[in-house]
């Protein structure tokens, strides 16, 4: 199982960042190279869920991600599911003049021979969009 791990200071209170983490148009604004599908009606309640679509090392990767906690404001956790399966954990909390964004993820590529071949490419791309999509995030909330 690969672990992913980053965060990030922002400069703006929790009710400016929050929109950005659960709401699924403003989350295809800031989230670098996953596409993010349509998400369930009651979105982002606990069971709720929505489809991502990720292309790396010319594999195509898709799934869903299902909110497992939901703490308005403090945290969104997810379960992954599809090619890449794990959790993907996001926590709010308190710093400064603004808020600290702490996003863990733990995950497995599916796929047998094809996915262990993928999945130094993977974890390594999967790295460097977590960053960009962290930068993205702190630009878009900051200019509101």
């Amino acid at each position: 199982m690969a672990k992913l791990k980053d965060s990030i200071e922002i400069n703006v209170p929790v009710d400016k960042i929050w929109p950005l983490l659960t709401t699924p148009t403003a989350i295809r604004a800031w989230l670098e190279g996953i596409e993010v599908g349509e998400a369930t009606p009651d979105y982002p309640n606990v069971g709720s869920s929505f489809e991502w679509a990720y292309g790396v090392a010319g594999i195509s990767l898709k799934g869903a991600m299902t909110v497992t906690d939901m703490k308005p404001g403090q945290l969104i956790h997810y379960r992954i599911s599809g090619l890449i399966t794990g959790t993907q954990r996001w926590d709010v909390s308190h710093s400064g003049n603004g808020v600290h964004v702490e996003v863990e993820s733990d995950y497995t590529l599916s796929g047998g021979i094809l996915g262990k071949v993928a999945e130094p490419f993977v974890q390594q791309s999967n790295a460097a969009t977590l960053k960009k999509s962290l930068a993205n995030l702190k630009r878009q909330a900051e200019d509101i």
